[in-house]
């Protein structure tokens, strides 16, 4: 090596040294950066062709930086339920934009100091805003991902602006599986009574016919509460039917067992309270196959008829109901086989019911072929003196009211309802003529107690053919809430099912009991709730953004994804604290939050820059000695030139 080549030696030393302070002084002032990855600038020497044994060719040094992105920083507590901090691999995936287009570039950051800005947006202090997957309930389609969350499942889907469901890939990083976090399209939310347990003691002496209630508040779609009641009437030794009396703005209730047979059916009818007196109209029945028709009649002359006139001229509310119960009732009656045949039993004492303290009427339906349909007569409807429809049960379609299982039948004339808290088709029948011989009986209890006074049946199952004890009650509102329905889930709607029942386990006293002593309701346990506004997120470590609610829900509504690299180190640094992939660092791999090959997710939460003071300091020392020492090579060097050049003179 020349001495020019030692002058060259010493100027690469220079710019090695320079970038070395540039990366030292870039990580000092960061030092209070979120999510900021320490530079550390190593050197390699370089070299020219050896052409001879006796001479050295080195020219010097070269620096080459190396950002540390793979080193995890210390974490940090926050206040804000927006931080949030990754521990372990991975990288929040974020843009410049919050609706991100087909130019514009997904940016990968471990910056997680996110705001909400003016659009409800999260964005963090570098201007990206955070991407991630929306969450729907689940509405049981094959393609989609989904994501269980407490008893609920969802999937990775949303809706577009054109109203079609979009269910995302959640392997694909483009602007239609990726989309923004806004919380501002976060709306109030009501939650509708999706499960409930019940637990009492049924008093074990009580006679036949006895019967205790409970009321439950429930809630529908729309977060309007309502009492729904059960009804508990002892039929034998150790057994027990239930029954419901429906709610308020219901047109249609329907209990069914462990296996979806209908055990329970009912229809109900409610009048506005605030009717202008006198009203008129017609209602529509058929029960049993039997068709019959009901007239207001507000006429000053008009009288009443056993089964076809109520007269509404000079009374009350109340008196009107009063009289148009015993009118469903006396039809009901006739339909179902006549006066001793067709009556109801001692509970609930008849077919149709004011409701006490309401202005509704329930009616029920024990036919076990036929189901039981009713309407407001579109041609003649229910209206008040003012003109105003004023039944909340009024679409021109009418309502069915699902016929009772009767399960097997038996062979011969006799029929045996043995689903159903009620045997219509008669237990009691003359063997020799088929006739019936005397009122029908009730058919199967809802309940029957062991000896000890613990279950051992629910709707006439053991555990062996029915192990889960639970049921379902499902109702037709009226009032423009989402119907109660087993089937809504396999139709793609999860946000209003039956209601899951609860009354205890099989031979466990966790439920119903039947004890010695007097009634006593023990557990009433249900959810759902009332309108509530929305009031903050939560985050969780498996990167569920869940909603909350001031009437105490949470709703899923967002998922925050991890992006790994196969070199993290070997991304592209932008300004922002954010990187983009290249050539070095592989493609991106998305995956959740906690599961194979990325890290958890920390809310309230931020993750420290990586520099270390004292190991910047140090190194500034001796990078310092080694400028210094490389100028001096310089001026060295041009020493011994000078002494070359003088050797001429």
């Amino acid at each position: 090596m020349s001495l020019f080549g030692a002058l060259f030696a010493g100027v690469s030393g220079l710019r090695s040294q320079s970038v070395a302070m540039s990366a030292i002084a870039d990580n000092v002032t960061n030092v209070n950066t979120i999510g900021y990855k320490g530079t550390q600038v190593n050197f390699k020497t370089l070299m020219t062709v050896e052409t001879s044994l006796t001479q050295y060719t080195g020219v010097g040094v070269q620096s080459s930086p190396r950002q540390n992105v793979d080193i995890q920083g210390l974490l940090q507590a926050t206040t804000s339920s927006t931080d949030v901090a990754i521990s372990g691999s991975g990288f929040f995936v974020t843009s410049s934009v919050a609706d991100v287009g087909s130019n514009d570039l997904f940016t990968y950051t471990r910056a997680g100091q996110f705001k909400v800005d003016n659009a409800g947006y999260l964005q963090n202090v570098g201007g990206g805003y955070m991407q991630g997957w929306p969450l729907t309930f689940y509405d049981g389609s094959q393609t989609a991902s989904t994501v269980e969350s407490g008893n609920d499942i969802f999937m990775k889907a949303y809706i577009q602006e054109n109203g079609d469901k979009l269910i995302i890939n959640d392997n694909v990083i483009d602007n239609s599986n990726l989309r923004p976090l806004n919380l501002n399209t976060i709306g109030g939310l009501a939650a509708p009574t999706t499960s409930m347990a019940l637990g009492a003691n049924l008093p074990a002496q009580a006679n036949i016919n006895h019967n205790e209630r409970v009321s439950a508040l429930i809630f529908d779609s729309l977060g309007n509460p309502h009492n729904l009641s059960y009804n508990f009437t002892k039929t034998a030794a150790n057994e027990w039917a239930s029954t419901i009396e429906q709610p308020a703005q219901s047109a249609v209730v329907t209990q069914k067992t462990q296996k979806g047979e209908v055990y329970y059916a009912g229809g109900r009818i409610d009048f506005m309270s605030e009717a202008q007196l006198p009203i008129s109209g017609n209602l529509i029945f058929q029960v049993h196959g039997t068709d019959f028709q009901i007239l207001l009649n507000n006429d000053p002359s008009a009288v009443d008829d056993d089964l076809t006139t109520v007269a509404t001229a000079d009374r009350t509310m109340s008196q009107v109901l009063d009289e148009l119960a015993q009118v469903i009732n006396a039809n009901m009656i006739a339909a179902y086989g006549g006066a001793g045949i067709g009556d109801a039993p001692t509970v609930p004492g008849n077919w149709a019911r004011r409701i006490s303290g309401e202005n509704g009427i329930t009616f029920d339906n024990v036919s076990p072929t036929r189901a039981m349909t009713f309407q407001v007569d579109p041609a003649n409807p229910i209206k008040d003196n003012a003109g105003k429809q004023i039944v909340y049960q009024n679409i021109s379609a009418g309502y069915i009211v699902p016929a009772l299982d009767s399960g097997e039948i038996d062979s011969g004339i006799i029929g045996e309802v043995t689903l159903a808290w009620y045997d219509l088709s008669g237990s009691n029948y003359d063997s020799a003529t088929g006739a019936p011989a005397a009122r029908p009986q009730r058919g199967a209890s809802a309940v029957k107690f062991a000896g000890h006074g613990v279950p051992a049946e629910f709707f006439g199952r053991h555990p062996s053919e029915a192990p889960s004890p639970k049921f379902t009650v499902e109702i037709v509102w009226a009032n423009g809430a989402e119907d109660m329905r087993a089937e809504n889930m396999l139709e793609g709607n999860p946000r209003s099912p039956a209601i899951e029942t609860f009354f205890g386990n099989y031979h466990t006293p966790d439920g119903l009991t039947q004890m010695s002593g007097e009634f006593q309701l023990n557990s009433l346990q249900q959810n759902g709730a009332k309108f509530g506004n929305f009031s903050g997120v939560t985050i969780g470590e498996d990167g569920i953004v869940t909603a909350l609610f001031d009437n105490g829900i949470r709703r899923p509504v967002f998922m925050i994804p991890l992006a790994s690299f196969t070199n993290p180190s070997g991304l592209q640094s932008l300004s922002g604290n954010s990187w983009i992939e290249s050539d070095f660092s592989g493609s991106p791999m998305l995956r959740e939050a906690g599961g194979v090959g990325s890290g958890f997710i920390n809310a309230a939460a931020l993750e420290s820059s990586t520099v270390d003071l004292s190991t910047e300091f140090t190194r500034m020392i001796t990078t310092q000695r080694a400028y210094s020492s490389a100028a001096k090579i310089i001026t060295t060097a041009d020493e011994m030139l000078n002494e070359l050049l003088n050797i001429k003179r």
